[in-house]
């Protein structure tokens, strides 16, 4: 393997991470390639070239300092003058390991990343971490209603799979509020039975019946984090 990539996860079977760790990220020497090019020695300055490395993270979620996940999608700018790059699955597995960890708000998440980042690249100038996408209203079809702000203030968040948390809305003197109506959800993450990493996708609910009630629609969601099993099934 590369000198500097012996001991990178890449091409190794990984656990999934449940708790925070900077530790998983992976710095690799941009002097590796740039030996081949005969400027390994070049500073910044001297280099023929600039730019920057240039990270879309779909797939970054955490928890409120309530315990409710956020997911958003990430850009992550790291310039070229950095003394290393990071290595691409370690980065995966570091954000993987955000997933059931709290922060106080998505600034405090914001800045743990850029600066567990800039600690594995080096160099003076800090990366740059954006939140690309984070309302839910961007990503939900026409005539469908997200409920993943739906959570309920009273009710503690259980990441193990639990059915029992479904209900529906208290019929009205009338009787059952029977409605047709299209659910969405954009927080369900499940874990990959072959790899054993987290697959993230979208749930839609369309039906006709008694009315769903749309913040245990939202636990139950959030309660498959653990789950083992393929999206399609």
């Amino acid at each position: 393997m590369a000198e500097g990539l012996h001991a990178a996860p890449l091409g190794k079977q990984s656990n999934t991470p449940e708790v925070y760790d900077a530790g998983l990220l992976y710095p690799v020497p941009r002097a590796i390639g740039r030996k081949l090019l005969k400027l390994e020695d070049k500073q910044a300055e001297e280099l023929p070239f600039l730019g920057e490395d240039v990270w879309n993270c779909y797939e970054a979620s955490w928890l409120d300092k309530n315990g409710w996940p956020n997911r958003v999608i990430l850009e992550v700018r790291i310039s070229c003058y950095t003394p290393n790059l990071v290595e691409s699955k370690s980065l995966k597995l570091y954000l993987n390991s955000l997933n059931f960890h709290r922060f106080e708000s998505s600034e405090v998440a914001i800045a743990t990343i850029c600066a567990d980042l800039h600690k594995t690249v080096g160099g003076a100038e800090p990366p740059s971490v954006t939140i690309l996408s984070v309302e839910p209203a961007l990503l939900t079809p026409k005539a469908w209603i997200c409920v993943d702000d739906c959570f309920g203030l009273d009710t503690e968040l259980a990441f193990d799979c639990d059915d029992s948390v479904l209900s529906t809305q208290m019929p009205t003197s009338d009787g059952p509020n029977v409605v047709t109506e299209r659910l969405v959800s954009h927080l369900l993450r499940t874990l990959c039975p072959v790899t054993g990493q987290p697959d993230w996708g979208s749930v839609l609910l369309e039906y006709r019946g008694p009315a769903i009630d749309r913040a245990s629609l939202c636990r139950y969601v959030c309660s498959l984090r653990r789950e083992t099993g393929f999206h399609e099934n």
